[in-house]
């Protein structure tokens, strides 16, 4: 299953442990029908406060940090609010809980995505394409984008000998 990382966890909405996503686009509205959002790093959490499932550390008599919340959460609500998207996930009930998600990256199943229009494409579909220089003669293919600053991509391609190469990609 294919994953596209769409935005990062920023911050606590309310008091009953919602979460608000700054979209990487931009514009939130594409995510809001999501029914699963996977979620990656995050804060760590203290080890041995009151959140369930987070083990006590023998190290340092019991003091240190948990790895941030991993793991896929299925979406119960999710709005708009201003230019980030608000969500409720199953099992994430308090601020306590939510906490531990703020800084995680956002992924959504790529099948869960919104269509496009004709002219335009998700940065993921980039990835496998054949990258040519202005006389078409190959260079290689693309094996990662990333986004880098406010309004470019960073593509990464594979030259024929195997370097890597870096290109911008600039973003609407």
């Amino acid at each position: 299953m294919k994953y596209l990382g769409i935005g990062r966890v920023t911050g606590l909405h309310g008091v009953r442990g919602k979460v608000k996503v700054a979209v990487f686009s931009g514009d939130p509205g594409g995510i809001l029908a999501a029914k699963t959002l996977r979620l990656s790093g995050g804060r760590p959490t203290p080890v041995g406060n009151a959140l369930p499932g987070v083990p006590r550390s023998r190290k340092n008599g019991g003091h240190g940090t948990a790895p941030g919340a991993v793991g896929d959460y299925e979406v119960l609500t999710a709005r708009r609010a201003g230019g980030c998207a608000v969500f409720s996930l199953k099992g994430i009930d308090t601020v306590e809980a939510a906490e531990t998600l703020v800084k995680a990256v956002v992924s959504v199943r790529y099948e869960e995505l919104p269509s496009l229009p004709e002219d335009e494409f998700y940065w993921i579909d980039a990835v496998g394409c054949l990258v040519v220089d202005e006389a078409g003669a190959p260079l290689g293919e693309v094996v990662v984008v990333a986004p880098f600053g406010g309004e470019n991509l960073l593509a990464a391609y594979a030259a024929a000998g195997g370097e890597f190469q870096w290109a911008f990609a600039p973003s609407k």
